[in-house]
């Protein structure tokens, strides 16, 4: 079957070196500042200040293990080797092809196709077994196309109406 489109399940966005690099300098400031907290310490004769370093150096201590902690994360995940890719539908001018229940759906058949908050659904009356949903947002699509390229796509090939539904963005505001 030859694809005109692939969607593939999404992969997780690694860190990038700038976050590392940031991770990194916020690491050594810390330690910087935790050093000259234990020189203040022991140099001090004033009892309130010495007391008010050792409140700050513990407060210090615990961001620096917080830092250290972000810092070895960032670096496993970059080092993480890539993830086969696997391989979601395909859409061709012959059908639909669902990797994850391994048919093929010939465009004919298909009754009907929605979309609905980025899940598409598609429908095939005389056989309920073939029906399927898949998240789109678990896919690549929308570093592929945009959504409106996507339904472009379908109907293309799939000549009966597509209904499509997006719920507005909430504004937050309760209304």
């Amino acid at each position: 079957m030859e694809s005109e489109t692939t969607l593939y399940k999404s992969s997780e966005e690694k860190p990038r070196y700038v976050t590392i690099v940031f991770s990194l300098i916020s690491t050594i400031g810390l330690l910087v500042v935790i050093c000259i907290l234990i020189y203040l310490v022991f140099t001090n004769k004033n009892p309130f200040k010495i007391l008010i370093s050792c409140i700050v150096f513990l407060l210090m201590s615990v961001f620096f293990n917080a830092s250290v902690k972000i810092l070895i994360r960032c670096i496993k995940e970059r080092m993480k080797p890539d993830e086969e890719p696997v391989r979601k539908l395909s859409i061709s001018s012959k059908g639909i092809f669902n990797y994850k229940v391994k048919k093929q759906l010939i465009w004919e058949e298909i009754s009907e196709i929605q979309i609905i908050d980025s899940v598409l659904s598609v429908t095939v009356d005389p056989d309920p077994e073939k029906d399927f949903q898949l998240n789109l947002s678990d896919t690549d699509i929308y570093k592929q196309m945009t959504r409106e390229d996507f339904e472009n796509l379908l109907r293309k090939y799939y000549k009966k109406e597509i209904h499509t539904y997006y719920t507005p963005p909430s504004c937050g505001c309760g209304g």
